[in-house]
């Protein structure tokens, strides 16, 4: 099969809490700018690179909301500014104030020409220790983009708890995406088979290549285990973090490889998308309690 390769990269950040959106903005630039300088043509950073994770549990602190920013805002234009020098894209989390009252949990993709290209709202607001739910309204759609340089990638991005669910990645695919971009900040609870499992199904469920990135270090009591891997179509890990700190972790991706995956495996040719909705439509969870 012809070859149809391009670099991307996650970076794994160390945490640096209690300091300010522009402090933390400082040190992901740095990291895209090494990335970008590598020849990654697609950049992911963490979820929520801009604040403290660990400041969303427990009880509403109203004092996180003045750190959020419109998309595009301040945060997006500093990041274009790279894109715009090195002609690639960054998929750039955050927290996004979208109106008066109405907050996302978001991850700003910004395109060659330093501009906003897209914006994806975590489907799955977390309610698991964090309490995400406090702050952040749910996203309502899911959408692929095109590199406008070749190979012509189609790729599209979820975010942490999202990943849990088959169906969003699934969707991703069934919407044409190749790679799937998944930013996290997730701590110890989330390692293991949460992380290494999770992570390697949903490239095998899919046929595409996924991409995570999560945070390193410490935060309050929260400590965050790094480990950002990139997974190829057949579930092979091909590069990942350890727990190294404010890393770039890149890997050449062979497009040639989702197709080659997906013959082998034809999960999106035999999905029963029609068969499964009248169980989605109609959930029987509630009986059983």
């Amino acid at each position: 099969m012809s070859q149809r390769k391009i670099r991307v990269a996650a970076l794994q950040e160390k945490t640096m809490p209690r300091t300010s959106v522009q402090e933390k903005l400082a040190r992901t630039l740095e990291l895209i700018e090494t990335a970008s300088k590598d020849g990654c043509q697609i950049i992911v950073a963490g979820e929520l690179c801009t604040s403290d994770y660990d400041r969303f549990y427990g009880t509403k602190d109203v004092s996180l909301f003045p750190e959020a920013e419109p998309i595009p805002g301040p945060c997006t234009d500093a990041v274009g500014k790279l894109t715009k020098k090195y002609k690639n894209y960054v998929i750039f989390p955050m927290f996004e104030k979208a109106s008066p009252g109405i907050y996302y949990n978001a991850a700003a993709t910004i395109g060659p020409d330093g501009a906003v290209v897209g914006n994806y709202r975590k489907t799955h607001v977390a309610g698991v220790q964090v309490l995400e739910k406090l702050y952040f309204r749910a996203g309502q759609g899911f959408k692929v983009w095109e590199t406008s340089f070749e190979p012509h990638a189609h790729f599209g991005t979820i975010i942490c708890h999202d990943r849990r669910y088959p169906e969003t990645s699934r969707i991703l695919a069934m919407l044409g995406a190749e790679m799937m971009f998944c930013p996290t900040a997730a701590p110890g609870y989330a390692g293991g088979v949460h992380w290494d499992v999770v992570n390697t199904a949903r490239a095998v469920d899919t046929g595409m290549f996924c991409i995570y990135s999560n945070r390193c270090g410490e935060e309050g009591n929260k400590k965050y285990f790094g480990e950002s891997m990139i997974v190829n179509p057949h579930g092979e890990v091909i590069a990942k973090g350890g727990d190294r700190t404010n890393a770039v972790i890149a890997a050449d991706c062979d497009l040639a490889l989702v197709d080659e995956a997906r013959i082998a495996v034809p999960t999106l040719r035999d999905i029963r998308h029609d068969f499964y909705v009248k169980y989605y439509s109609q959930p029987g969870y509630d009986r059983l309690l």
